[in-house]
């Protein structure tokens, strides 16, 4: 075992305690990502145009406090040593976002038409400050990642931890749903959303343990340049937009993105018109998903190790994630959706068995280039252009529905409208992910040589 592995090296218990969040996240992202425009559109009854602008206001401030949030978060001060870098900002985040998502659902009874811009204000109000807590929780975790885990083996095996956790996740927060829902049943999306207040806030404590930052971390944050003198936020945003191989892996996960909201935010119209089945249906598909992501885990992680090339092992997943979306463009009755959503699962385990190393190896990078730890806002800086993949899904929504006639309050749609549900789906972001992989191929540079030279570096910087 090397130096370096020693010092810091992670039990599994905690990796596995660190990874939790991992879980809470994906709840959150099935029940918002799942429910937020279907319910808006055909339960509250509200023009999807309306919707549409509410989300994407909701997109930009996302986007802009996520920036923020990471620089203000990276700001020395002197409680790192006593209470951690990250830890105030999980608690601070965690238990707040927790209540806020359920106020998204949980909306007066008024006329949608009458009552319509009362309710464009309830989505900003209560998309927004879920979005805020949301971001201290997430990018608290994330920034954490690089400094808890030093080395590749660590990296990859807190990434499984994280991948394994998060897959169970998604299917607490997109299979456990739709049980407790109705369609046509508005106050069962808000019971819902209230019973998982309840069990996240339960998840939430498994966490706490892993967020504990060691004295040695907390003795290293002390003795870093920036915490002497913290840079000013745009030259601190100039030095994070300035590293290729940073901004290069934020396309590829920008379009991932818009696979991952189109995908779960199609789900529930599938059921309902393609399927023409009720909400329990979904989580048959979702269950396929699931089945094939955890069944092929383990493999991916045992070959990643065997790989030992984060690069490829990242350009693996996202073309395999890409060529399985292309089945839900034909497959028909329940049992198809099932083999395609399995295929699916399989490519994206290896896309996220590849892609926390590939994140850390860009943050090491560009740590040992500016001289300064500023996860924080690189993570903010990532959180700012990835959660664009929201507007384009939100758009993408909206513009297909239009052009293909689709109407909510009709149960047998048209075959163009049929159409329109499945190039959300599937079509539109599997076009859009290939090319973000076309140029992660060509200007991604960091190869196994190159992060061992640089984490070689890191150790002579102290950082």
């Amino acid at each position: 075992m090397s130096k370096l592995e020693k010092e810091s090296s992670v039990s599994n218990l905690n990796m596995a305690s660190y990874s939790m969040a991992e879980f809470i996240f994906m709840v959150f992202s099935g029940i918002f990502g799942s429910f937020f425009i279907f319910y808006w559109e055909t339960e509250v009854g509200l023009n999807i145009w309306i919707v549409t602008l509410g989300y994407i206001i909701y997109v930009i401030w996302n986007s802009i406090n996520d920036p923020l949030v990471g620089y203000f978060t990276d700001k020395p001060n002197k409680l790192w040593k006593k209470y951690g870098k990250r830890f105030p900002f999980i608690i601070i985040g965690g238990i707040p976002s927790i209540f806020m998502l359920a106020l998204i659902f949980t909306p007066p009874y008024l006329d949608p038409i009458t009552g319509a811009w009362i309710y464009f204000g309830w989505i900003l109000l209560s998309s927004c400050m879920y979005e805020l807590f949301y971001t201290i929780f997430q990018l608290s975790n994330v920034a954490l990642f690089p400094d808890k885990f030093r080395s590749d083996n660590e990296r990859r095996k807190a990434g499984f931890f994280r991948m394994g956790l998060g897959l169970v996740g998604t299917a607490v927060g997109l299979i456990i749903p739709p049980l407790f829902i109705s369609y046509g049943d508005r106050q069962s999306y808000t019971n819902m959303a209230w019973i998982f207040v309840v069990l996240n806030l339960v998840f939430f404590l498994t966490i706490i343990p892993g967020y504990r930052e060691s004295a040695q971390m907390r003795e290293r944050y002390m003795q870093e340049p920036s915490a002497e003198k913290k840079l000013p936020f745009l030259k601190t945003m100039k030095i994070v937009v300035t590293q290729k191989n940073f901004i290069v892996f934020m396309i590829v996960f920008l379009f991932d993105g818009i696979i991952g909201a189109c995908l779960v935010g199609s789900i529930q119209y599938a059921t309902k018109y393609i399927l023409l089945d009720d909400p329990a249906m979904s989580i048959i598909v979702l269950a396929g998903f699931l089945l094939g992501s955890l069944g092929s885990l383990f493999l991916w992680l045992i070959f990643s190790q065997k790989l030992n090339n984060n690069r490829k092992m990242l350009i693996i997943g996202v073309f395999l994630n890409t060529i399985f979306l292309f089945p839900f463009m034909f497959v028909q009755g329940l049992l198809g959706f099932v083999i395609a959503a399995i295929l699916l699962g399989i490519g994206g385990g290896a896309l996220r068995i590849g892609r926390s190393p590939v994140l850390a190896d860009t943050i090491d990078e560009a740590t040992v280039k500016s001289g300064q730890r500023l996860e924080g806002s690189y993570m903010g800086v990532y959180a700012f252009f990835v959660r664009f993949g929201l507007i384009g899904q939100i758009l993408i929504f909206a513009i297909v529905h239009e052009l293909t006639g689709f109407n909510a309050d009709v149960l047998i749609q048209t075959e163009l409208a049929l159409f329109g549900i499945r190039a959300h789906l599937a079509l539109i972001p599997m076009i859009l992910t290939l090319i973000g992989l076309v140029i992660f191929i060509f200007v991604y540079d960091l190869t196994p040589e190159r992060t061992k030279e640089i984490k070689e570096k890191l150790k002579e910087l102290n950082l």
